[in-house]
């Protein structure tokens, strides 16, 4: 509890305030020490108001350290790092398939130029361009290249996928052709619905060594 009520007052003061009151903490207990002790008032003034100094030193480094600490940003695409593209492949085309879209592998050339989902109904040809879909930004040469290889695979439409944000320009530019923009918190969402579970090192099965005859008992 004391941790959570401290921290905020921490980052709401500055370092050279704490190492200026110190200071005037020790003028003024040295200045007492004077007036109250006679004689030994030196030692004693010293003492006390070198304490407090120090103390209040102490606690500017403390809130320089806090504020330091607490001023790095959260990763907003963190959730990325540990995806492969191809269990992101796969929640796509889960998703597709509940909409009743036939789904077919993709073809070299389309894997050659990003597209790593390709959904098909009622003649139409969907696909979906993953290979660069960690990337923060959706930008306007990405959707007009985009274009450009959609046409070349002669599909009817076709997804940008990207974790990141789509800017203005890129947003105009997906408004005036059949591409469409699957990008931010609803793609996470639907990584969230669709995606298998990756498996952990201990949980793959590891090939029997004897030229992959399992033993007879």
């Amino acid at each position: 509890m004391e941790s959570t009520v401290s921290a905020p007052l921490l980052s709401r003061i500055k370092s050279w305030q704490l190492v200026g009151l110190g200071i005037s903490g020790w003028v003024t207990l040295y200045s007492v020490a004077i007036i109250t002790w006679g004689a030994s008032s030196t030692i004693i003034g010293h003492v006390q108001g070198g304490c407090f100094a120090t103390t209040m030193t102490l606690a500017g480094l403390e809130a320089s350290r806090f504020r330091k600490g607490g001023s790095l940003p959260a990763d907003p695409l963190q959730w990325v790092q540990d995806i492969p593209t191809e269990h992101l492949n796969l929640a796509l085309t889960r998703a597709m398939q509940k909409q009743e879209y036939r789904i077919e592998p993709a073809n070299e050339l389309e894997m050659e130029l990003g597209f790593g989902a390709r959904a098909v109904k009622a003649g139409r040809t969907v696909v979906f361009e993953t290979a660069n879909w960690k990337n923060p930004v959706i930008d306007l040469p990405h959707a007009q290249a985009t274009e450009a290889n959609r046409q070349r695979v002669r599909a009817d439409l076709a997804f940008l996928v990207g974790a990141g944000t789509p800017d203005a320009d890129t947003r105009s530019f997906v408004k005036k052709h059949p591409l469409h923009l699957l990008a931010g918190r609803e793609l996470k969402q639907l990584v969230a619905a669709e995606m298998p579970p990756i498996p952990k090192p201990e949980n793959v099965p590891v090939p029997p060594a004897n030229g992959g005859v399992l033993p007879l008992n």
